[in-house]
C-alpha cells in the first residue's frame, strides 16, 4: 500500500529504504484491518518481514508478509461440484472516510502468483472491489456517531476439485450399487437339486438378503464417514442426493428380491400341492392297474378271478368326503394284512385250489349306498363308527359281483381323474408365478443399469454444465 507523509520528504535522490523496525514503530502507518479475519498475525523469521520506501516528496510505500484466516460463507447446494466466492476486507478501524480513504491501484490492484495452488480448490480468478458502508461509531449510552467508511474487498472465485470426492464416494457407491444386481442372476429357486452329485443345493434365499443388506451397509457407512467432515447444513447437498439415490436402487434391488421370493414360495407351495396330488392318483392308479391285471390273467378261472378281485376290492373302502371329492382307504378290515399283489395272492390263492364255494360269499357281498357314495364290507359298515353312515340298501348277488367292481372302477375312475386335473392345475398355477419371477428378475437385469444410466446423465449434466457460472475474468 501507498500513502503520502509530507512530514516525511527528504533531498536524496532515490528512495529510502527503511526496514529497522523500531523506526518503523515511530512512523504513522494507517490502521487499516481484515474485517472478516478470524485470526491474523505477521511474520517475524528471522527479521521482522516488511519493506519501507520514502519517496523524496514523502510518498511511502509500504509491504508487509501476514497470515490470515479469513472467514467465507460457503454455499454447499452443489458440493463437491461447487463454486465459492470468498472475499477479504480491508478499512480503517478509526477513521472515516474523509479522514482516510482506501483505494485500489488503477494498475495490478491485486497480484497473486499463479503457480500456488490449493489442495482442494483451484483459484479461477481475483477481483477487486468496494465495500463503502455508513456504520455507527463513539458509542455510547446515550448517543453514537454514523459516518461512511472507506472499504477495500478482493474476491477470491474458487472451484472445488472433484477428483477426491469421484475417487473416495462416487466410484465406490456407483461400484456398490452395480454389486447388488448380481442378486438378478441369482438362482430365483429357493432351493435347487443337482442331481449329478446328488444332493440338494444350498438355498438361494440367505445369499441374495445377504447382498442387498451388505451393500445398504456398506452405503449407509459411507455416507456417515463423508458427512463426518461436513458442517451440517439445512438443505441436501449434490452427493446426498447422489448417496440417496444409490440407496435407492439398492433398496428396490432389496424390494425386488422380497416379491421374487413371494412368488416363488407360492410357486413351491402349489408344486408341492400338486405333487402330493400326484402321489395320490399314482398310488390309486397302481391298485387299479393291478385289479385290473389280475382280472384279466385269472379270466380264464371264471369265479376264481372275481374272488380274486374281491380279495384285493375287501380291503379299500371309498366314500365322499364333506366337499363333495371321492376319496379310497383302507377298510378297517385290512389292517394287519398283507399289501402287495404277491402276498394277496398267496393269502387267497388257496381258495382256489380247494374249489371254494364262491356262492356261499354271496352273504358278505358289497354293500352300496348312492347317498353317501361308500362302497365297503356289510360288516365294516355293521362296525364303523357313527359319523359314517352306511346305507341298508339290499346287496346285490354274487352274478351282479361285476356291476359292483365296474361301479368301484368308475369311482376310482373318476376320483383319479379330478386328483389328475387339480394336480395338473396346481403345475399351472407354479409354473405360472415362477414364470412371473422369471420374467421380473428379467427386466431388473436391463431395466436398473438403464435406470442408473439416466440417472447418471441427468445428474452429471445438471451439477457439471447447467448449474455452472462462468467466471467473468474481465472484472
Amino acid at each position: 500500500m501507498s500513502w503520502q507523509d509530507t512530514r516525511l520528504a527528504h533531498n536524496f535522490s532515490d528512495y529510502v529504504l527503511i526496514n529497522n523496525d523500531e523506526i518503523r514503530k515511530q512512523i504513522w502507518l494507517p490502521d487499516l484491518y481484515f474485517a472478516n479475519a478470524r485470526q491474523a498475525s505477521f511474520q517475524e523469521v528471522t527479521v521482522p518481514n516488511f519493506n519501507m520506501f520514502v519517496a523524496p516528496d514523502g510518498t511511502v510505500a509500504y509491504s508487509c508478509r501476514c497470515t490470515l484466516t479469513v472467514a467465507c460463507s460457503l454455499n454447499l447446494r452443489y458440493y463437491p461440484m461447487d463454486q465459492q466466492i470468498c472475499s477479504i476486507r480491508v478499512l480503517s478501524y478509526a477513521y472515516i472516510a474523509k479522514q482516510v480513504n482506501v483505494t485500489w491501484f488503477d494498475k495490478n490492484p491485486v497480484r497473486f502468483n499463479e503457480e500456488i495452488g490449493l489442495p482442494e480448490f483451484q483459484i479461477e480468478h481475483v477481483s477487486n472491489a468496494y465495500c463503502n458502508g455508513s456504520y455507527q461509531y463513539a458509542l455510547t449510552a446515550d448517543s453514537f456517531k454514523s459516518d461512511d467508511f472507506s472499504c477495500l474487498t478482493g474476491n477470491l472465485y474458487l472451484s472445488r476439485s472433484i477428483g477426491y470426492n469421484l475417487v473416495q464416494s462416487y466410484i465406490p457407491t456407483g461400484l456398490i450399487v452395480m454389486i447388488s444386481w448380481v442378486s438378478f442372476w441369482i438362482d430365483r429357486r429357493g432351493r435347487s437339486k443337482i442331481i449329478r452329485f446328488n444332493f440338494k443345493g444350498v438355498t438361494a434365499v440367505p445369499a441374495r438378503v445377504t447382498l442387498s443388506f451388505t451393500t445398504l451397509v456398506s452405503l449407509t457407512t459411507l455416507g456417515n464417514g463423508l458427512r463426518f467432515g461436513l458442517p451440517q447444513v439445512s438443505y441436501a447437498k449434490a452427493i446426498d442426493l447422489w448417496y440417496g439415490a444409490c440407496m435407492f436402487f439398492v433398496f428396490c434391488a432389496l424390494l425386488e428380491f422380497a416379491t421374487i421370493n413371494s412368488y416363488m414360495r407360492k410357486s413351491e407351495k402349489f408344486d408341492s400341492m400338486a405333487k402330493k396330488m400326484q402321489s395320490v392318483v399314482l398310488t390309486g392308479r397302481t391298485r387299479d392297474y393291478l385289479v385290473r391285471g389280475i382280472k384279466e390273467s385269472m379270466r380264464i378261472a371264471g369265479g376264481a378271478a372275481g374272488n380274486v378281485v374281491d380279495a384285493l376290492n375287501d380291503d379299500w373302502c371309498t366314500y365322499s368326503t364333506e366337499n363333495g371329492r371321492l376319496k379310497t382307504e383302507k377298510s378297517p378290515r385290512s389292517f394287519g394284512k398283507p399289501d402287495t399283489v404277491q402276498d394277496i395272492l398267496s393269502e387267497r390263492i388257496k381258495f382256489i385250489d380247494n374249489e371254494y364255494d364262491f356262492e356261499a360269499k354271496e352273504e358278505d357281498g358289497m354293500a352300496m349306498s348312492i347317498y353317501d357314495n361308500v362302497s365297503c364290507r356289510k360288516d365294516d359298515a355293521d362296525s364303523s363308527s357313527e359319523e359314517t353312515k352306511f346305507s341298508t340298501k339290499p346287496k346285490p348277488r354274487r352274478n351282479g359281483t361285476n356291476g359292483t367292481r365296474k361301479y368301484i372302477d368308475k369311482s376310482l375312475n373318476q376320483s383319479s381323474q379330478n386328483e389328475s386335473l387339480m394336480a395338473a392345475t396346481y403345475f399351472q398355477i407354479s409354473a405360472s408365478h415362477s414364470r412371473h419371477a422369471l420374467k421380473i428378475d428379467k427386466a431388473c437385469r436391463y431395466l436398473f443399469p438403464f435406470a442408473f444410466f439416466v440417472w447418471n446423465v441427468f445428474y452429471w449434466w445438471y451439477y457439471l454444465v447447467y448449474t455452472k457460472t462462468p467466471v467473468d475474468k474481465t472484472k
